[in-house]
């Protein structure tokens, strides 16, 4: 039984490794300026900076997704072509940010997922960029 203890510490460090994160169902609504932000993009990003962000689509003012346990800085993006708005080096048309940048690249919004939930969170966002 030389090997023994050896053998038992590997289980043991393996049994920890597995856990992983809890990831919980998240769900929502985004309003901006009182309407539903109809097409964007929604971020969770861990407020510790140690686990990876998780992301969902809003479709409809609405958003679903799989986001990992803890406290989340919220970031909201919802890019357009606005009619006569800014152009590429081909005079194409470029998407333009139509969310204040308190809500995403400056954002302060936070949220704490948790597996007892019920992890419903509605951003009533003000402010809409021009």
């Amino acid at each position: 039984m030389r090997g023994t203890p050896g053998i038992v510490l590997v289980f043991v460090l393996l049994a920890g490794c597995s856990q992983g994160p809890k990831y919980c169902d998240v769900s929502g609504t985004v309003t901006l300026d009182g309407q539903s932000v109809e097409d964007g993009d929604i971020l969770f990003a861990d407020v510790g900076g140690v686990l990876g962000p998780d992301a969902a689509k809003i479709k409809g003012g609405h958003f679903q997704a799989k986001v990992k346990e803890g406290k989340k800085r919220i970031e909201i993006n919802a890019p357009k072509i606005i009619p006569g708005g800014a152009k590429g080096a081909g005079g194409e048309p470029v998407p333009e940010e139509t969310i204040p940048t308190e809500y995403n690249t400056k954002s302060t919004l936070t949220e704490e997922v948790t597996v007892a939930g019920p992890n419903e969170f509605k951003f009533t966002l003000q402010g809409r960029k021009k």
